[in-house]
């Protein structure tokens, strides 16, 4: 067994499946951009940080059996005339929720509604 099977196993034995799965490229690009060794510690980490955030996101969204994924890259606004791009967009500074007001969406059906309602926020 070569070393950097052996380093992924240990990485493996402490529960840190991320950084052992991927180790290899993980390796690789801090060698190509002769990164230090902190930078590449700090690297590691936070690759298996963004990893169990997105595997947390990705459970918390199948238990909430939610019909759909939809996202605001997916709504089109070709179809509705009455509300901008840029509005909706406006809306993800979440200023209304420091002024405490209500967001509500209002309209006839198939208008995106539901889509803009469903809107998965990165954190």
């Amino acid at each position: 067994m070569g070393q950097l099977e052996l380093t992924a196993g240990r990485y493996r034995s402490l529960r840190l499946g991320a950084i052992a799965g991927d180790f290899p490229e993980l390796l690789a690009q801090a060698e190509a951009n002769e990164v230090s060794y902190l930078a590449f510690a700090d690297m590691l980490v936070e690759h298996e940080r963004q990893t169990r955030e997105a595997k947390r996101i990705d459970l918390y969204r199948r238990q909430a059996g939610f019909p759909s994924d939809k996202r605001l890259e997916g709504f089109d606004y070709r179809h509705q005339t009455t509300i901008t791009k840029r509005q909706i967009n406006a809306l993800l500074d979440f200023a209304f929720l420091d002024n405490r007001e209500n967001l509500v969406f209002i309209g006839p059906p198939g208008v995106g509604k539901t889509h803009c309602n469903t809107q998965n926020v990165p954190r």
